[in-house]
């Protein structure tokens, strides 16, 4: 699906909702594709990087336990324009969980639902383009409560840093640093390695989210390099609808 396609789905999706009382936050991401535009620099775009920590990889089982975002604004990180909130998953967290992000169940008793948190984010969201590391991953827990507390997906564009760096940063052919580009094995801190980003706090939304926003970074000098540096080049590249 393309972004004109994305465009009549949610002209149809703001149609069915006409008149419904939604939240606020819900009612604003209805309007996140009107001002996006396929011939707009890259760089002059608004991006939100995000990276969630969940209580395992198990879409239907697993729980977000934190979400960490950083805004990027004409190719800039925003290093004081974050988003940082840990998560009450309802459930216990996994003893090999805490051992991959060191969040344990004492941190996050006090914390706010995910449905609260969500409305949170969207707020930081507003119409920005959404990026992450496997997004397909994150968009997946981010919807599952989206549709819970809405009864739609979010709204925004969304990239994937992987297909980006697939499709893009490297040279075809090329397998650095052992990335496997045809069974997408594209692991953060590989590519990290490949672009010399030292990783702050690996394995914390935080600091995940601020690795996948240098990242980033690279790509849109890339694309400018390489391409026409049009938001048209990162669709076609790495869009998910």
């Amino acid at each position: 699906m393309n972004l004109f396609l994305a465009r009549l789905r949610n002209r149809w999706l703001k149609a069915r909702l006409r008149g419904k009382t939604l939240h606020p936050s819900a009612r604003k991401n209805l309007t996140a594709l009107d001002h996006l535009e396929l011939f707009h620099r890259a760089r002059s775009c608004r991006y939100v990087v995000v990276d969630l920590e969940t209580t395992g990889l198990s879409l239907t089982h697993d729980r977000v336990v934190s979400v960490g975002a950083f805004r990027i604004v004409e190719g800039r990180i925003r290093l004081g324009d974050v988003f940082s909130e840990l998560v009450n998953p309802g459930r216990n967290i996994p003893p090999a969980s805490i051992k991959v992000h060191g969040i344990v169940p004492d941190m996050v008793m006090d914390a706010r639902p995910a449905r609260e948190v969500l409305d949170a984010f969207l707020v930081f969201l507003g119409a920005d383009i959404l990026v992450a590391h496997h997004a397909s991953f994150d968009l997946y827990f981010i919807n599952k409560v989206m549709r819970q507390a809405h009864g739609f997906s979010v709204q925004n564009l969304v990239l994937d840093t992987v297909a980006l760096c697939r499709e893009i940063a490297f040279p075809p052919h090329r397998y650095p640093y052992g990335i496997n580009l045809n069974n997408m094995k594209c692991s953060l801190d590989a590519i990290a390695d490949h672009f010399d980003i030292e990783v702050y706090q690996r394995h914390t939304a935080v600091g995940d989210a601020l690795a996948t926003a240098m990242v980033f970074q690279r790509i849109l000098a890339q694309i400018e390099k390489r391409r026409s540096g049009l938001l048209r080049d990162l669709v076609k590249a790495g869009g998910i609808f």
